[in-house]
């Protein structure tokens, strides 16, 4: 998903520490453990957001990388494995975790991903769902596995958030980055829109946010980008408080918990390209309703 560029971008107030770097007090693993993940894959004690909870737990540690998942070896132009324990992005630290929650192993978890990253389920770099607004949260909804609980948060504070698309915004974006390699009539067009939190109401609606829920960054609207989402991750429980569990270059290099109120205080701070708030998505338990 496009976000995920974004966060390589450095975050311009911000200093980037290399990937390890433990001044945050956490450590940095190398993969998920695959025998504490079956585990968890098959303790049917949890609800659905604790099993998000656990699972994602596991990931903490774990090297980021940019765009980490592609359509597997020997195909173009992302020869990247489908799947993978050793390294995340933000999106596939959410996509991953969404996939295996859903499964009993990890055979299960791989078909559960395609239908998540895909459009009907096909593995192919055109059905990617790139676009965090025009395709990864509404295909996401319409194939079940999401739903926006925004307002159900934010009661009558959310906005609105548009971002039109098409072939004039996507000749305006900025060179030099890895954009997808998509031609003019293979990029989304129209207006595509997601209520929002803004930042100052939901930096007091944190204790409001339900555990597990999937927390997305959104922008000001600018005409030389095509994505106003630019970082996502997932809100969790701890003995201190709802933290952000997510995968960033910035600061971490890694998979990390930061507490949710620091995080939204953290990002209020960006001037050059503002935060205008966060979306928010419950993951939706379909295990039963498999459809392959």
């Amino acid at each position: 998903m496009l976000e995920t560029l974004l966060v390589a971008l450095p975050l311009l107030l911000n200093p980037v520490c290399s990937p390890g770097a433990d001044q945050d007090g956490q450590t940095t693993t190398h993969r998920v453990d695959a025998a504490q993940l079956q585990k968890v894959l098959r303790d049917r004690r949890l609800d659905f957001p604790g099993r998000i909870e656990a699972i994602s737990a596991l990931f903490r540690g774990v090297p980021w990388q940019v765009s980490p998942l592609g359509e597997g070896p020997g195909t173009s132009p992302d020869p990247d494995p489908t799947f993978r324990l050793d390294a995340v992005d933000c999106t596939t630290l959410v996509e991953q975790t969404l996939a295996l929650a859903l499964s009993v192993d990890l055979s299960q978890a791989r078909k559960w991903l395609q239908r998540i990253r895909y459009t009907d389920g096909r593995v192919d770099y055109l059905a990617r769902k790139h676009f965090p607004m025009a395709q990864w949260v509404p295909g996401n909804q319409r194939a079940g596995f999401l739903r926006d609980i925004t307002r159900q948060v934010g009661g009558s504070v959310v906005v609105e958030a548009r971002k039109r698309l098409g072939p004039e915004v996507w000749h305006a974006r900025p060179p030099g980055k890895p954009w997808p390699l998509l031609n003019d009539d293979q990029v989304p067009r129209g207006v595509f829109s997601l209520p929002v939190i803004p930042l100052p109401q939901a930096r007091k609606l944190v204790a409001s946010i339900p555990r597990g829920s999937i927390l997305l960054v959104v922008r000001a609207d600018r005409a030389d980008m095509p994505i106003r989402v630019t970082h996502l991750g997932l809100v969790v429980g701890s003995a201190r408080g709802p933290v952000l569990r997510h995968a960033a270059r910035n600061l971490f290099g890694r998979v990390v918990d930061e507490p949710l109120a620091q995080f939204l205080k953290r990002i209020s701070a960006y001037r050059k390209w503002p935060i205008t708030g966060i979306n928010l998505q419950q993951p939706l338990d379909l295990r039963g309703k498999e459809k392959w």
